[in-house]
């Protein structure tokens, strides 16, 4: 099925594109969502009038998240606090959502958890990388360094346990 996105799709296209997708896929999901609509004659005729102004909106975007990227740039480092036995292995681990509420916290920068991804899980003590994708053009990184707030001595029955 063709349609006219409304807006940027992850690995579909961007506002204004016609793209040919899964009926389903269409009709369960893009166009319930207003991410797109049906491509009719009438819907391709409006989107060629209409082009200029979605392309207008997209670079206000782009110009927006390249700001963004810079302000998190200058962050330089997010550093973390977090229990951790004698090994470094942390009780728990540090997600996605903690790292953008630290974010928010210390530099007052607003990302959606699910545009961060981690190249591992954060469950020790270390120095880490998190990419965050503002949109499909611009991405950026920041580095996340965890330290151990509090040491827990772990007994030798807790490892042998752990082992077994």
């Amino acid at each position: 099925m063709q349609v006219i996105l409304k807006k940027e799709v992850q690995n579909i296209g961007e506002a204004g594109d016609v793209v040919n997708v899964k009926d389903g896929y269409a009709r369960n999901y893009l166009i319930p969502k207003n991410f797109a609509e049906a491509a009719t004659e009438g819907a391709l005729k409006n989107r060629e009038q209409n082009i200029a102004r979605l392309r207008a909106k997209q670079e206000k975007l782009h110009q927006e998240a390249l700001a963004l990227a810079e302000q998190i740039e200058k962050v330089g480092a997010l550093e973390l606090a977090a229990k951790a036995g004698e090994s470094g292995k942390l009780f728990g681990t540090i997600t996605t959502k903690k790292l953008c509420e630290e974010l928010k916290e210390r530099a007052n920068i607003e990302v959606d958890r699910k545009n961060v991804s981690l190249n591992a899980p954060i469950n020790k003590v270390g120095e880490f990388t998190m990419l965050i994708k503002l949109t499909s053009k611009v991405k950026t990184e920041l580095k996340v360094v965890v330290t151990a707030s509090e040491v827990v001595k772990e007994s030798v029955e807790e490892t042998e346990e752990a082992e077994a």
